[in-house]
């Protein structure tokens, strides 16, 4: 048994300080307890992963955010005072075709009708109606669900079943994404193509029925991105500087090795320095132990099996079943001496504002060969591209050399290529993903190049060790591990089966992102059984939709 030690004691002790991790240990350090919050890597933030090389700003992992505008820790925490400061670009999405058109949409609905009518005016009046639709659904249930705990699927039905926006969405639920797109009848190639991508570039697979009700929501949030201003990072950092302000602690570079449970409570962590075993172990005592890991990790490997076993074998069984994503994301970051020139600008010069770029489907059959073939070990070379420095001057340094950018691109890609290990591909492969990029911006070429980096899903999971198989998600979204099977139904509601164990992060309800539902939700259900009075109301929009019994 270990001992724990007597004057490191905490009310809540956060494991992994993802942005789950860090919201959860905001609002509960704000709430008044003492928190202590431990990371393995030198850095808190997770995805959240911003890297300067010659003042080029790269952000190697989470760059688009979905709900910034939306979420309720942003106002709740004055992220903004913190120094989060988003960028929502008013052109959102590009796609670039291969003889030098383009098919762009805005966050304002008319300018993307107007757009659309280049290619068909039918098609425009009907995005018209598809887009308010799903609009009135994201902002009248699913996005109040994001940040309420999630509730048992048949009370879920029965609830949603009393609406006619919640009989919709039950209904949109049991459709595959790809028959969705098919229902809404849009005519044009480009455009099925485009809202097809923008519904599944995140792990939705075409087919796969269950998860249909985020079809909605991703067609109104990814047309509403936003971009942190100086890198992704800054958010995490906001979320950190808010836990140290309200008096919590941050422990970087340790590693937590053990949960400590005894008697069938979860009593402190073990923790010990990142790779070095030879400076022996720590451990700390806590009310609550919160652990924002992968299932898999939390209880199998922090909690022994033979520990974990007699009191949920349940738990241990499903974390060992526990689906990653089926794709994962193949990122080429350059710094380049001048920005892109797209041919496709010339028909429509608003591709230079685009936030995202997407090249090299010009088919809804494009991309889902891309998609298919990635299932099978093949490697496409289409994408999108985002060049940051357009968006925000200071990911790049242009006051020092005028005219250079950062431009990223990202495809979706297998983890297990049928070509070889991605340790001798990577840099093969990233080629060609650079060949791809000269078709619809030329001037892209070597000698355009300042730096290059070729970031596999190995990468990924080397730098982040709970992004298993490069996920960025932290688990599959399929019908058996989301809502309240995410991650699990004992677990679905942040308590476990380990009395004072706490889940928070990606893989709990309402998953992966950068929301911070987790973390939000976790925080509320947490401070309920510590009997800590939140201090946060919950926004408007939620207590609408609690009103219309669409969420509990």
């Amino acid at each position: 048994m270990v001992s724990i030690v007597e004057n490191e004691k905490y009310d809540v002790i956060i494991v992994g300080g993802g942005p789950n991790g860090l919201t959860a240990g905001a609002y509960l350090a704000r709430a008044g307890a003492r928190v202590l919050l431990i990371e393995r890597r030198h850095e808190t933030g997770g995805g959240l992963v911003s890297e300067d090389f010659s003042a080029f700003r790269f952000n190697l992992h989470a760059i688009y955010m979905m709900m910034m505008d939306v979420m309720p820790p942003y106002d709740d925490l004055d992220l903004y005072a913190e120094g989060c400061v988003y960028l929502q670009p008013e052109v959102q999405v590009s796609l670039l075709t291969k003889d030098g058109k383009a098919l762009t949409l805005y966050r304002d609905l008319e300018r993307s009708v107007e757009s659309i009518k280049k290619f068909s005016p039918k098609d425009a009046e009907r995005f018209r109606d598809v887009y308010l639709e799903s609009r009135e659904l994201a902002f009248e249930a699913i996005i109040p669900l994001t940040y309420t705990p999630p509730v048992p699927t048949l009370d879920f039905a029965e609830m949603l079943n009393q609406s006619d926006i919640g009989k919709k969405i039950l209904d949109i639920g049991e459709k595959t994404p790809r028959e969705i797109v098919d229902e809404w009848g849009f005519e044009n190639p480009l455009l099925q193509t485009l809202v097809l991508h923008l519904i599944c570039m995140w792990g939705l697979e075409p087919d796969v029925t269950g998860v249909g009700y985020l079809a909605p929501l991703y067609l109104n949030r990814m047309l509403n991105m936003s971009l942190i201003k100086g890198g992704s990072h800054r958010l995490s950092s906001a979320l950190q500087r808010t836990i140290i302000v309200s008096g919590g602690d941050i422990l970087e570079s340790h590693t937590v090795t053990r949960i400590v449970v005894e008697d069938g409570t979860a009593r402190g962590v073990e923790v010990g320095l990142t790779n070095t075993e030879k400076l022996g172990r720590k451990t700390f005592e806590a009310k609550v132990v919160i652990s924002s890991t992968d299932p898999l990790t939390t209880f199998t490997r922090l909690i022994p099996e033979d520990v974990m076993a007699p009191i949920s074998r349940s738990c241990v069984e499903t974390a060992k079943q526990w689906e990653w994503e089926h794709w994962s994301l193949f990122g080429l970051h350059l710094a380049l001496k001048e920005r892109p020139q797209f041919v496709a600008a010339d028909f429509d010069p608003a591709v230079n504002e685009a936030f995202m770029k997407i090249i090299g489907y010009d088919s809804p059959e494009d991309f889902l060969a891309h998609l298919n073939g990635s299932g099978k070990g093949e490697l496409g070379t289409a994408g999108h591209v985002t060049v940051t420095s357009d968006l925000d001057p200071l990911q790049a340094p242009i006051d020092v050399q005028p005219g250079v950018a950062t431009l990223r691109f990202e495809s979706l890609v297998p983890y297990e290529p049928r070509e070889g290990k991605w340790d001798q591909i990577a840099a093969g492969y990233g080629d060609r993903l650079l060949a791809r990029i000269q078709e619809y911006a030329p001037n892209v070429d070597t000698g355009n190049i300042i730096r290059r980096y070729d970031n596999s899903p190995v990468y990924i999971e080397q730098k982040f060790v709970n992004m298993v198989r490069g996920s960025f998600k932290h688990g599959a979204y399929d019908a058996t591990q989301m809502g309240y099977m995410r991650p699990n139904i004992e677990c679905s509601g942040y308590r476990t089966p380990v009395k004072n164990l706490y889940l928070c992060g990606a893989s709990t309800y309402p998953g992966g992102m950068v929301l911070l539902g987790g973390g939000y939700n976790a925080a509320r259900v947490v401070a309920e059984d510590l009997g800590i009075e939140p201090w946060w109301t919950e926004p408007d929009y939620i207590v609408r939709a609690r009103e219309r019994k669409l969420v509990p």
